[in-house]
């Protein structure tokens, strides 16, 4: 619109409203489409785990969080858990600390689980919080010994058929839901880094796929939605494989860039799978690595009540979004 040079009382329009109206127009279309889903889950419970490159690049974390505060404001009560991995790989080699992985699952001893606490709460945790509250008072950082909010056991966990000594890793026993939901109840989003504490006050790493998880279940989520650096599982000609996550070259190039793009691997992406699929393909080392705890995550979540769980590419633009409010699937759909 344009005045009058004559009188700035009149507004007239400036002759490119056709063109401007069919944007418009599209744009109300798009929300018109995503109404069946606001109606969905407005009210409901979303659990969100954010981890991979995205924590490493201030611009796609942004993006990403837009997302979740979109997710907000449409009525989604979204409970976001971070992981942490990356950067806590990078200090502990920093401090000379030994770095080893089972299974996806981080050995922590007495030096790393220090280095743990400083990267999730000192570090990840408050960025997270204040690039949502850019829209205001959104978001709450708590991390699971705040009020022993969520407690938990040391870990013991068996591989090869031996026992294999975690440190100071925890598996959840207890989840309270009181002190989350009440968060949830004050228009808050709960940024819940994945450290919890036993009746002894020892304070344990908690693999964050396994406590968004373990938090989906408490709290009746109608869904869990893990984001990563990858598009799903993919099927190849060798069979079902799980892209490996972890640095490679390439995504050190585009993290240097800027770049936001999906990380593709060949083959087709699988939108759906099974439950028993999963175990059948964890067994015979098809799906290995870090995507072991995500798999076992959703199967979790599934058995415990929670209706749908999705691994979807955190790194491609608005995928969360796509997922929740449109027919198009995004990621890799565990179901039981």
């Amino acid at each position: 619109m344009e005045y009058s040079p004559d009188n700035k009382d009149i507004e007239y329009y400036t002759g490119n409203e056709n063109k401007i109206e069919s944007i418009y127009i599209n744009k109300a279309q798009v929300l018109l489409e995503a109404l069946p889903y606001i109606k969905e889950y407005s009210g409901k419970i979303v659990v969100v785990k954010i981890g991979g490159s995205m924590m490493e690049n201030d611009r796609m974390m942004q993006s990403v969080l837009d997302d979740i505060i979109l997710m907000k404001y449409v009525g989604i009560k979204v409970v976001l858990v971070h992981g942490g991995g990356k950067q806590i790989t990078e200090l502990m080699k920093e401090k000379n600390i030994k770095v080893e992985f089972v299974d996806g699952l981080r050995v922590t001893n007495k030096e790393a689980i220090e280095v743990v606490k400083m990267v999730l709460i000192g570090d990840i945790n408050t960025k997270i919080v204040s690039f949502l509250n850019k829209h205001g008072s959104a978001a709450l950082g708590i991390s699971g010994n705040d009020a022993n909010f969520i407690i938990c056991k040391k870990k013991y966990y068996k591989g090869n058929g031996k026992g294999i000594d975690l440190g100071f890793v925890g598996e959840i026993t207890k989840v309270d839901t009181a002190f989350i939901t009440d968060i949830l109840d004050n228009d808050y989003i709960p940024v819940v880094a994945t450290l919890g504490t036993d009746m002894k006050g020892n304070i344990y790493n908690i693999n964050a796929d396994s406590c968004a998880s373990e938090i989906a279940v408490a709290l009746k989520a109608i869904k869990m939605i893990l984001l990563t650096d990858v598009d799903g599982i993919i099927e190849n000609e060798s069979g079902v494989v799980s892209a490996d996550i972890s640095d490679d070259n390439s995504k050190k190039e585009d993290k240097v860039k800027g770049n936001r793009s999906s990380r593709r691997e060949a083959g087709r992406l699988i939108s759906r799978l099974s439950s028993d699929k999963c175990m059948e393909l964890i067994k015979s080392g098809s799906i290995s690595s870090g995507m072991v705890p995500k798999v076992l995550a959703c199967i979790g979540s599934l058995k415990g009540g929670v209706e749908r769980t999705y691994i979807i590419n955190g790194t491609a633009e608005h995928s969360i979004l796509v997922e929740i409010f449109t027919d198009k699937g995004m990621g890799t759909m565990i179901t039981l």
